[in-house]
């Protein structure tokens, strides 16, 4: 099934098995929540649409397991996979409001085993909100959300 015939809850369910299938209970929350977090405020994230949670996850280059080339991108999960059992609750959970945001806000996340992302700026711009797993959290100092009134 093509990606944009996918409702909002089947991507986060993918995605987060992607990016965080061998995390942590929290590191699964936190990736949730980062893409939960993007689609608050209308942003090129989510395509300036509230909400969008489809925008969020599908933004080119935004998550790894969704670019082409990526060893993940073609990666789907087995109907009995346990880990996949659990990341489809977390979903649930954090698209209805019942999980509360494990991350404090973050927006984005990088693994470990690479450095800080200098596509992201500087370092010092960001602040640190969760270490979990092979997973670091962070949020802008400042958030660089695009009003819809300004453009």
């Amino acid at each position: 099934m093509p990606y944009s015939e996918m409702s909002d809850l089947a991507l986060l369910e993918l995605l987060i098995w992607r990016e965080a299938r061998g995390e942590p209970t929290d590191g699964k929350r936190a990736v949730a929540h980062v893409v939960k977090n993007r689609s608050l405020a209308p942003s090129w994230w989510n395509a300036h649409t509230v909400g969008n949670l489809k925008a969020v996850v599908l933004q080119k280059w935004q998550f790894s397991s969704f670019n082409l080339h990526d060893p993940n991108s073609d990666k789907w999960p087995q109907d009995d996979d346990p880990s996949f059992a659990e990341c489809c609750a977390i979903a649930t959970s954090v698209i209805n409001g019942a999980d509360p945001d494990n991350t404090a806000g973050a927006t984005s996340y990088f693994d470990t085993s690479i450095e800080f992302p200098s596509a992201w700026g500087p370092e010092e711009d960001w602040e640190e909100t969760l270490d979990v797993g092979h997973l670091r959290f962070f949020k802008p100092k400042s958030l660089p959300y695009i009003s819809l009134d300004e453009e």
